[in-house]
């Protein structure tokens, strides 16, 4: 494993480098920078989730919360803030294991990952914080889409789902119709319908039919994604993985991440098995 330097194993480097070494205390940011000598904060799931059609029906769509990170940069030291250079997200998945329909080992999928940026309407405190916190906990069971489960969560208290920068339809969506259009029918009919991706970055997609057996090939998959940011213009994924594209440059202090397991269309599952989310800083 990868050496991932503690928050005083880097004041202890930049004290060398700045004291010892007579370095400017810019140039000891850069370095730093430059070697990527962050600090790692990991947030897992380990529990197993499968999101099922059991109705088979035309209009099924399933939207679960796996994961959620508040976004909390306090000051550490001489009003320093640290600053989140890049996301890594490890998910362990499979879909249903067969298709009927022309895509098997392909990511034209319905059954995949996104990423959105819960925001509170206005600054809240830890209490507030720990109330939404515990109802992420507490719900375990699917709603058609995600804005729903949000007000169910946390919309009482002023939160949203905040809206993508990007107006272009991501690629991973383009696939069909229904992975274009959100519908709102299993929890109320008379709301409008609106646009898949408008407030969630595509995360990534579950290989189609990887295998019909766990005996055969590599059933489950390990899916990596790395996200950067406009100072740290990175990425690493497969074909199923999507850019993060301003994802991080759009998060503020207070914000909450929500990691979503998605699942649509007849006939399509998401068998989750765990997801780990690596956050890294500077100091």
């Amino acid at each position: 494993m990868p050496f991932a330097p503690r928050r005083r194993d880097v004041h202890r480097t930049r004290a060398l480098l700045h004291y010892r070494l007579g370095l400017p205390n810019e140039l000891v940011l850069d370095i730093l920078d430059k070697a990527r000598y962050w600090v790692e904060v990991k947030h897992v799931n380990d529990q197993t989730s499968v999101l099922l059609d059991e109705e088979f029906s035309d209009d099924f769509s399933a939207a679960l919360p796996m994961l959620r990170i508040v976004i909390d940069r306090p000051e550490i030291a001489h009003r320093e803030t640290s600053k989140l250079r890049e996301i890594e997200f490890l998910i362990v998945s499979h879909d249903q294991g067969w298709t009927t329909e022309d895509t098997i080992s392909t990511f034209n999928t319905s059954s995949w990952f996104e990423v959105s940026i819960v925001r509170p309407s206005s600054p809240q405190d830890h209490m507030i914080n720990n109330m939404v916190a515990d109802s992420f906990d507490d719900h375990d069971y699917p709603k058609s889409n995600i804005h729903t489960v949000i007000d169910d969560m946390c919309g009482n208290l002023g939160f949203r789902n905040a809206l993508r920068p990007s107006s272009t339809i991501e690629p991973q969506r383009l696939h069909c119709g229904e992975m274009q259009a959100m519908t709102f029918l299993h929890d109320d009919p008379s709301r409008p319908m609106g646009i898949e991706g408008q407030h969630a970055w595509y995360l990534q997609g579950n290989e189609v039919a990887r295998a019909v057996s766990i005996f055969e090939g590599d059933y489950i998959r390990r899916y990596r994604v790395v996200w950067g940011c406009k100072d740290n213009p990175t990425w690493e994924g497969d074909e199923g993985a999507g850019r993060g594209d301003d994802f991080i440059d759009s998060l503020k202090h207070g914000d909450w991440i929500c990691v979503w397991a998605r699942a649509k269309r007849r006939g399509w599952e998401n068998h989750v098995h765990g997801i780990r989310v690596t956050m890294r800083y500077t100091v």
